[in-house]
């Protein structure tokens, strides 16, 4: 399987996890981009190509090649001068694929521009995808959001007084399912814009879990799974791909007509009840008001995520906050 050994480019501005001089990887190749002089543009190109998996530039010519190869290919390498390859993201068999829905031109571009330039949050992770209304160049060059078919647009209702953003979903997760990036990985992460989110801890939580035949997800909050962090492994979104209308015709029938819920409520539900996926609970995964966690603001608790940090300010104090020294379950530093 594609798992080379990668090292860090910290070439300015982009982010590109495994290059080569002199050398062109194989690949079927999707698209051409001319007049692409650098490997950094090359690179970004083929991150926000959903099903770019190698890219290779032609310093001569200065020809972007965008290539595609199966999840379970292997790497092939030919020795080619003038030639330069990478790959736009790492994979491997415990690697993490980590995606955002952004609302553009609201406090959440911000955000998930500053994340992007501070390889922080989602870009973290061993890949990742922002999906908006329409196509938005976050990072001009570098980030532009994937287009889903919805404005993002809901009412405020239910029993719990929440976004029925239900449908929204159904139509982010129809990208999912398209763009097939999740193929490449074991687990597959949907963080909001707005939640600071450290993944070398989500990391740890991961270690202790595998895959199973059914799918395994996590349940981060006892009062059921709360949508600023959501954790599935690949084959529970095969699961949650086949049988998602299966769900929505069950709770049609149970709640007489749609029932008023949030996307995370019915996706816990559809997965826990009717596809009878395994449910992890894990109350590290997030600290926020809506969860019992009094200290979230403070974000000294150890936990994954914390939420909500809607302005820059706030979300780079808890950031520098939950990297400062030792914590305990408490939240007090230890001096």
């Amino acid at each position: 399987a594609l798992n080379p050994t990668t090292t860090p480019n910290p070439e300015e501005g982009s982010m590109i996890p495994y290059m080569e001089k002199g050398m062109e990887f194989a690949g079927a190749t999707r698209l051409v981009w001319r007049n692409v002089l650098i490997p950094s543009e090359c690179c970004a190109r083929c991150q926000n190509d959903a099903r770019c998996r190698v890219w290779v530039l032609d310093s001569e010519t200065h020809e972007c090649s965008l290539k595609w190869v199966e999840p379970n290919a292997t790497l092939e390498k030919v020795p080619k001068k003038n030639y330069i390859s990478g790959l736009p993201f790492k994979w491997s068999k415990k690697s993490v694929l980590c995606f955002a829905v952004m609302r553009p031109d609201t406090y959440e571009q911000g955000l998930i521009a500053w994340q992007y330039r501070n390889k922080v949050n989602i870009f973290a992770c061993d890949e990742w995808a922002v999906y908006s209304s329409r196509k938005v160049d976050v990072v001009p060059g570098f980030l532009q959001s994937a287009v889903v078919d919805s404005d993002l647009k809901c009412d405020v209702g239910g029993e719990f007084g929440t976004a029925l953003n239900t449908e929204i979903f159904f139509k982010v997760w129809d990208r999912v399912f398209q763009d097939k990036r999740y193929l490449f990985h074991e687990y597959v992460v949907k963080v909001d814009p707005d939640t600071v989110f450290l993944v070398d801890r989500l990391r740890v939580a991961l270690a202790f879990h595998h895959d199973e035949e059914g799918g395994v997800y996590f349940n981060n909050c006892k009062f059921g799974l709360h949508g600023p962090i959501e954790v599935f492994s690949q084959k529970a979104v095969d699961v949650w791909q086949g049988g998602r209308q299966r769900c929505v015709h069950h709770f049609e029938k149970l709640c007489s007509g749609p029932c008023l819920w949030g996307e995370d409520m019915f996706i816990d539900q559809c997965l826990q009840k009717v596809l009878k996926v395994k449910r992890v609970n894990d109350w590290n995964l997030i600290s926020e008001a809506h969860c019992d966690s009094p200290d979230w603001p403070e974000c000294r608790n150890g936990h994954v995520t914390f939420h909500p940090f809607k302005d820059l300010v706030s979300y780079q104090q808890c950031l520098e906050n939950a990297a400062a020294k030792s914590w305990t379950a408490g939240g007090q530093l230890v001096v």
